[in-house]
């Protein structure tokens, strides 16, 4: 059964954000995620139409997104 949450509305855009990034992690050599690609983060936000002027906020929130799917993959790896 999957978990719910409830995100908040001004974390919605983010979100959808991320979600559309779903295919853009970067793989390590020895294996495992090391993080989002950044330029295909920026093509998402294009594609999504975000105004120039909300890159930054909507950048450092993908990223914050980023960091605890990381962490909760590495834990469950650890599994």
């Amino acid at each position: 059964m999957a978990d719910e949450f409830e995100v908040l509305p001004e974390n919605w855009d983010a979100l959808e954000l991320f979600l559309d990034c779903a295919t853009q992690w970067k793989h390590a050599p020895m294996g495992g995620l090391t993080g989002l690609d950044y330029a295909a983060v920026r093509v998402v936000m294009e594609i999504h139409t975000v105004p120039p002027a909300e890159f930054r906020d909507r950048f450092q929130q993908i990223r914050l997104l980023e960091r605890g799917a990381l962490k909760a993959m590495r834990e469950q790896a650890k599994r």
